[in-house]
């Protein structure tokens, strides 16, 4: 954990044009680990986003417990909600093409995802935002050396950080390697700070939801679960 007082900060860097695509979805289930397969799936209708440095998957997320029920480890698969959304960052450019997503189907594994109408949620300059996964390569796999790293990137970005907090560790399989990643909250920013790390990120992996930020209200996603 990193925790001080800000210093007087500066960045200049414009945000302008990227939003978060939301879109309904219904089916049975998703594996929890589907990051990978999600890509794949989205890039059979929008071969596009393969290429496009810009785009960025998020995750679909649902709570790790209520009303009884618990998450399951990442092998298992999440029993999908009426409210459950897939969200696709991208360029507003954009927007029209993701946009025939609408009313399609799309098979996840071997899930049938039904992709429903959509709505732009504009990016949201709270000075608290949240990543659930950012990539902690070998060098950077203990937390000290990870936030390090941390720094590192967002001060490459004109930030200079205060407050960090990282979280609890997942896995990430794809058919060539094995992702390790981390949560990470970064909090005491100024607006157009929140905003540049919401479009730039921190890491790679961004169509495979790492390194994407949410505005977030306060720090219990952080500890939602116990680390891996």
């Amino acid at each position: 954990m990193s925790w001080q007082e800000s210093p007087s900060q500066k960045t200049s860097l414009d945000v302008s044009g990227l939003v978060d695509l939301v879109f309904k979805i219904s089916g049975q289930a998703l594996p929890i680990d589907h990051a990978y397969a999600l890509f794949d799936a989205l890039a059979r209708p929008l071969p596009w986003i393969q290429h496009d440095k810009w785009v960025g998957i998020h995750h679909v997320h649902i709570a790790e417990s209520g009303n009884g029920w618990i998450r399951p480890d990442d092998n298992g698969f999440l029993q999908l909600p009426g409210r459950a959304r897939l969200v696709v960052r991208l360029h507003q450019d954009t927007l029209e093409s993701a946009r025939l997503l609408c009313g399609d189907h799309i098979a996840v594994n071997d899930q049938i995802i039904e992709i429903g109408p959509a709505r732009v949620r504009p990016l949201n300059p709270l000075n608290t935002v949240f990543a659930r996964h950012i990539v902690a390569d070998k060098d950077i796999q203990d937390e000290t050396k990870f936030l390090q790293w941390v720094n590192g990137q967002l001060k490459s970005l004109g930030i200079t950080p205060t407050k960090l907090l990282c979280g609890k560790t997942r896995l990430i399989h794809t058919p060539t390697r094995t992702l390790r990643t981390r949560s990470l909250m970064i909090a005491d920013l100024k607006p157009g700070e929140s905003l540049s790390i919401q479009q730039f990120g921190l890491g790679v992996g961004r169509k495979l939801g790492c390194g994407l930020f949410l505005p977030h209200r306060g720090i219990d996603a952080v500890y939602d679960s116990t680390p891996a």
